[in-house]
């Protein structure tokens, strides 16, 4: 071969791989050009998307008296409106408005009154000839006159004076009113039962009951001193261990009876209640938690929740706080004269503002649903703050909310009850006395 055609070889050669380079240069630009554009894309995409969800939390705030009043009068059950709502009533989760107009404000005391109105005329039906219900217990009895009388009957209703009569007969010569268990529980509502419906006539029954519940506070008689966990609590009875829920009760009874805010007993609810708050520096590193701010069950033993726990980053469980107890502690905190600012009420608070919802009792789901009502609207009003902010600053009112979420589930013959049947939820007069008083509390 010639050095001619050597060349002309090594020519041909040099061009196919600089055409080669270009190729792949070219394919690498398109590849960097088409993820350029995906990219572009990807990002107006995301503006789009933003662009929507701001426009539609502008209608949404627009049409909220609008989904409120529709809500309020669908739920109604008589005087419906003309033409049904096409929008779907918001759940409790949707803020309610916090001024809303006096036409909105009248659908839903309509809707609150007719509830509870219903909830009344079933409870009576349920009520035995002997002024009882639940086969003559007297711990639901208490519950389902407390309901009655929470509502605006008296003693001069046959059904209170029949329970009433009922109930007294079951004082015990310790003071104590009840048959079998739950003493602290029974007492005290009977307690607030008396003290609501005939003061003067039981007025020595009262005091003896009142007595009764303080001389079985866990403190020095008891050989309990500050240092144990169960100081300042109540328990289901005589040498029971205390817990929030027992003394919850416990304090409301006090606090109806009248008990005077310098007795050495709110002092001691105190200690209790800080020491079964999820929160270091109130309960003495009595258990471990997750500093939540919240409430669980009892401090006793290492700790007790309900809602069980959960894994620590170092290995250990932590107890968890949940709905129920929160609300019991910061209306016991309240009951026993604690300052708003003190940092264990904000700290409770600020939990409910984390955790706001009338669809579950939080950390529990639906177990103790209507417990939680009952205590919420308790907790609420003696808060006496008509709304509450949430932790995302929504405002929320609180008593338009929970009469929305109460009045849905209620049953056509007037009742509720709890599919999930625990602390006698699946028994009808007992959720419905919870319904009701919660109800009562949003006047």
């Amino acid at each position: 071969m010639t050095t001619g055609a050597k060349i002309g070889i090594v020519v041909a050669i040099a061009v196919v791989g600089v055409l080669v380079i270009g190729v792949v240069l070219t394919g690498a630009g398109a590849l960097f050009w088409m993820g350029n554009q995906a990219q572009n894309q990807q990002q107006t995409a995301r503006e789009a998307v933003m662009a929507r969800t701001q426009a539609e939390a502008a209608r949404v705030a627009r049409a909220r008296t609008a989904f409120a009043r529709a809500e309020a009068a669908e739920s109604a059950p008589a005087d419906p409106p003309a033409a049904a709502p096409t929008a779907a009533a918001p759940t409790a989760e949707k803020p309610a408005e916090a001024a809303a107009p006096d036409a909105s404000k009248a659908a839903l005391a309509k809707q609150r009154d007719q509830a509870i109105a219903r909830g009344v005329a079933y409870l009576i039906t349920q009520q035995a000839e002997n002024g009882a219900w639940g086969d003559g217990n007297v711990g639901i009895t208490t519950l389902c006159a407390d309901a009655l009388l929470e509502t605006g009957k008296t003693i001069k209703d046959e059904p209170v004076r029949k329970a009433v009569d009922f109930i007294v007969k079951y004082q015990q010569d310790d003071g104590g009113i009840y048959d079998q268990g739950l003493r602290t529980y029974t007492t005290s509502l009977a307690l607030m039962v008396l003290a609501r419906a005939d003061p003067k006539t039981h007025a020595a029954a009262i005091e003896k009951a009142k007595a009764y519940l303080i001389e079985h506070q866990w403190d020095e008689p008891e050989s309990i001193d500050q240092g144990n966990p169960w100081y300042g609590g109540h328990g289901y009875g005589e040498h029971q261990r205390p817990d929030l829920s027992n003394t919850q009760y416990f304090v409301e009874a006090m606090h109806e009876a009248g008990v005077p805010k310098d007795h050495p007993l709110w002092d001691k609810v105190v200690v209790f209640v800080s020491r079964s708050q999820d929160r270091t520096e109130s309960n003495d590193g009595v258990f471990v938690g997750t500093d939540s701010g919240g409430m669980v069950y009892s401090p006793n033993a290492g700790g007790e929740s309900k809602a069980g726990t959960v894994d620590l980053p170092d290995g250990r469980k932590g107890l968890k706080a949940y709905g129920s107890m929160t609300y019991a502690g910061f209306k016991s905190f309240i009951y026993a004269h604690l300052d708003r600012d003190d940092p264990r009420v904000q700290a409770a608070l600020d939990w409910i503002r984390r955790h706001w919802t009338f669809e579950e009792n939080p950390e529990l789901g639906q177990q103790g649903l209507y417990y939680y009502y009952h205590t919420v609207a308790k907790a609420l009003a003696a808060w006496g703050e008509d709304t509450i902010t949430d932790a995302r600053r929504r405002e929320h009112n609180w008593k338009a909310e929970l009469v929305q979420a109460i009045a849905r589930r209620q049953k056509t013959d007037g009742s509720w009850v709890n599919e999930a049947d625990r602390w006698f939820e699946g028994y009808p007069p007992v959720p419905t006395s919870y319904a009701v008083i919660a109800l009562a509390q949003c006047r």
